[in-house]
């Protein structure tokens, strides 16, 4: 193995030099894509942009701010290890963004089990709250009072309550005895309820809001994963991830009232076995709802009223999340890869990008590269940004270099492909050597065995040689051992390893995972790394 050593902090600016690099180069970059012919940036860049859009750094363990229409990437936010969802402050109602105040954005980081709250006139963390571990926040959603937070526990099988003014955290265990992970969550229109995504329970926790008690689980589709409100409110739809459809549920009856089935072949695109549905949003008259189709690299047009796809927009490529203006004229695409799609990139997670859908002409207009890697965002007006129209920003925005979310005490090697068999063992000089391989999707060994006290030395090798089930080309995996994020945060390419050190210093059974989205199965790939006291 080389023996030269960098730091984490040099090391992981390292990495994110080069994606900046990228973007950089991207950012300047006026001439038509060669495979699709879509400007990197459509027309002039406006000097300030009517929107904003805030959006979850993933990995990068930050807050993305991006102008709309421009796509400049104006700031980032550190926050911590993992980000996912960002919610404003204000209330919940009508639509994804929800009626924002325009003073706070709160942003759960799944790495570090805490909730961050930004805020918005300075775009500056300043307060983070921190929920029992183990539990692993997946998404958020607020009540519309504003007054509360509720978080879902992937890697836990909990829920949690929050109260935003006093910190208080509420935390109740919905498994009831199965494995459970709870994913994407929504708070109704009333107040009433909390419905949250069980991926693998492949349903949906009904948590009565008021006493904070799981009052029922409705089946819903297979390993379902977003879930949003109709704009009336009534209604909440499920993304069926492998089951390729939309499951309904009326909200008075808490029952699920129809399927959308999202198989059908539309001009463009013939019949598709397994869409892969992720999330919703809805315009504002009501009448129209985008969801995005991560295995058909495409946006799905559906009607309300007839609940049918009535088109699919192509997009490039893998799209996750989405979000739309508050004024119906945009849908921002965040996808999950950017293969072959800009200079200088090293895999089909580098960079990971946004698309920008014109609803009106119903087709990409613009794209950019993002951070790794966005999963939700919320939009909001410009105007309604107290201390941003009178900011003087430089003509292409500003970025941060490194957000500072790992531990600088933790050394780490980029080395080749390690060729020892996975498993556990002690060396002379006392030290506990994990070798853990990745791959499309799990860990070996998936269970990992220490000591409190014990210095831990992980060789984590990627052996994946295509993506699982869609065959894309071969994933970067990441890694993050909950409650351990920010000394083992780690990407690893393809044939590569990653060797870092950390004393394990925490007693329990913390959840080990994968923090790149690696493919259609991302959120299966999990382990346990567990500590004795």
């Amino acid at each position: 193995m080389p023996t030269k050593l960098r730091g984490t902090g040099a090391f992981a600016l390292t990495l994110l030099l080069a994606a900046l690099l990228t973007l950089s180069a991207a950012w300047n970059v006026q001439a038509a894509d060669s495979q699709t012919g879509v400007p990197a940036i459509a027309g002039k860049t406006p000097e300030k942009d009517p929107y904003i859009i805030f959006a979850s750094g993933g990995i990068s363990g930050t807050v993305e701010v991006i102008g709309l229409p421009s796509l400049r990437t104006l700031k980032l936010i550190p926050i911590g290890v993992d980000t996912h969802e960002p919610v404003f402050s204000g209330t919940n109602s009508p639509g994804t963004n929800g009626t924002p105040d325009g003073k706070y954005l709160y942003i759960n980081d799944k790495g570090d089990s805490a909730v961050g709250i930004v805020d918005i006139a300075t775009l500056e963390l300043i307060r983070k709250i921190n929920i029992p571990a183990p539990f692993g926040p997946h998404h958020i959603a607020i009540t519309p009072d504003g007054k509360t937070l509720f978080a879902t526990g992937e890697l836990s099988g909990k829920m949690a309550k929050i109260d935003i003014a006093s910190g208080k955290v509420d935390v109740i265990d919905v498994s009831e005895g199965k494995e459970s992970a709870p994913d994407y969550l929504v708070v109704t229109h009333d107040g009433k309820y909390c419905l949250a995504t069980d991926y693998y329970r492949s349903g949906v926790h009904v948590i009565d809001v008021p006493t904070f008690k799981h009052i029922k689980f409705i089946p819903a589709g297979k390993n379902p994963h977003g879930i949003d409100i109709t704009i009336d409110g009534k209604q909440a739809w499920v993304a069926g991830k492998l089951s390729g459809n939309i499951p309904i549920i009326d909200i008075a009856k808490l029952e699920v009232v129809k399927e959308i089935d999202l198989t059908p072949a539309v001009a463009g695109f013939p019949k598709s076995p397994a869409p892969g549905p992720l999330h919703t949003v809805f315009t504002g008259d009501g009448k129209w709802a985008y969801t995005t189709l991560f295995v058909d690299n495409a946006v799905a047009k559906i009607n309300v009223a007839t609940q049918e796809v009535v088109k699919k927009i192509p997009v490039h490529y893998r799209p996750g999340h989405l979000q739309i203006t508050p004024d119906s004229k945009y849908i921002a695409v965040f996808n999950k890869y950017s293969t072959g799609l800009f200079a200088g990139s090293t895999s089909n997670q580098d960079p990971t990008n946004v698309e920008l859908i014109d609803l009106e002409k119903e087709e990409v207009i613009a794209r950019a590269p993002t951070v790794p890697e966005p999963h939700n965002a919320k939009i909001i007006k410009a105007d309604a940004i107290v201390g941003y129209l009178d900011a003087k920003l430089p003509p292409e925005g500003y970025a941060a270099l490194y957000a500072p979310h790992k531990d600088p005490k933790v050394v780490a090697r980029l080395i080749p492909e390690d060729k020892g068999a996975p498993g556990v063992t002690k060396t002379a000089d006392g030290v506990v050597e994990v070798r853990l391989q990745e791959f499309s999707y799990g860990f070996k060994p998936d269970t990992v065995t220490v000591k409190k006290g014990d210095k831990v030395r992980v060789i984590l090798t990627n052996i994946d040689k295509a993506t699982g089930l869609t065959n894309d080309p071969a994933p970067v995996h990441g890694f993050i051992i909950n409650e351990y994020g920010q000394q083992t945060n780690w990407g690893v390419p393809q044939g590569k390893s990653v060797v870092f050190e950390f004393t394990a210093d925490k007693v329990g059974k913390f959840a080990m995972f994968c923090s790149y989205f690696c493919g259609p199965l991302h959120l299966e790939m999990r382990g346990w790394f567990i500590v004795e006291a």
